[in-house]
């Protein structure tokens, strides 16, 4: 695997190797983040992973600085599953770039307590497509919202560019794989899958009671546990509205913080699968 740290090197390496599959990450990486480089290697192309804490999804209280970094032992992970190169550009990857806006269903979910999260996500690919400019990107549907925005933006604007999107790869007791996780407490930990068990249990019951039931009995039995609830509902899966009647298809969407760890978390389901 091939370590590269420049704009200047990316164009020097990759210039002939067109037909890339391009994972981007911010490091710190677990079987969620491998399971896409997998994927990624099932088309046959060459794989490349970034690796970068991108400060401009951060807001001014977040965790921007506690973000966990692993640059030594991401490496050794990427090369056990043969991926072909990762870049790792230095933080000045970021700055003077021009801030892109993100359409209005950014609005929801995450971004109503976020604001400029996704401002900051876009500019960000826009700025790794740009240098990468791979033929498939690959990205988790943890970040629900994320990839559809992500998705959206790439047909717009990079229409060569196959966008991805993975299932969400879990620890055995349900919790959804994140870098977060690890700054969890002890306690925390432990009931953290609470978050997993609430939406299976709106799933199993939402053609039983209202979501406007589902949604109270769970988030009562969140905080009684020390959740702290962003939002929690059951939404439509294209422009992620709230919904008040399932009906075809529908995402459930939790997004919770745990001591000062932010969790999020999701279910799509259908017809077929409820």
């Amino acid at each position: 695997m091939k370590i590269l740290t420049t704009e200047d090197a990316i164009k020097t390496e990759l210039i002939e190797k067109r037909g890339l599959s391009l994972i981007p990450t911010m490091g710190n990486l677990h079987s969620g983040h491998l399971s896409l480089v997998k994927g990624a290697k099932k088309y046959n192309l060459k794989t490349i992973a970034t690796i970068f804490v991108n400060p401009l999804q951060f807001g001014p209280n977040e965790d921007f600085n506690r973000y966990p970094r692993t640059i030594e032992s991401d490496i050794k992970k990427l090369e056990k599953i043969d991926c072909d190169y990762v870049f790792i550009p230095e933080i000045d990857f970021a700055k003077n770039l021009e801030i892109i806006k993100a359409p209005s269903i950014s609005l929801e979910l995450c971004g109503k307590n976020r604001p400029g999260h996704f401002d900051g996500v876009l500019t960000i690919i826009n700025k790794i497509f740009s240098v990468i400019l791979p033929t498939k990107a690959f990205f988790g549907l943890k970040d629900y919202q994320q990839f559809i925005l992500i998705k959206e933006f790439a047909k717009v604007n990079f229409p060569g560019i196959q966008i991805f999107g993975l299932p969400i790869i879990r620890e055995k007791d349900g919790l959804a794989m994140s870098s977060r996780n690890n700054l969890l407490s002890r306690d925390d930990r432990k009931v953290a899958p609470l978050i997993y068990e609430s939406l299976t249990w709106i799933k199993k019951n939402i053609n039983k009671l209202s979501n406007e039931d589902l949604i109270k009995f769970s988030t009562e039995n969140l905080k009684k546990n020390n959740f702290e609830i962003d939002y929690l509902g059951v939404y439509d899966i294209s422009n992620l509205k709230e919904i008040n009647n399932f009906k075809e298809s529908a995402l459930i969407a939790i997004a919770a913080k745990l001591g000062n760890v932010r969790l999020i978390d999701n279910i799509i389901i259908t017809n077929d699968n409820t």
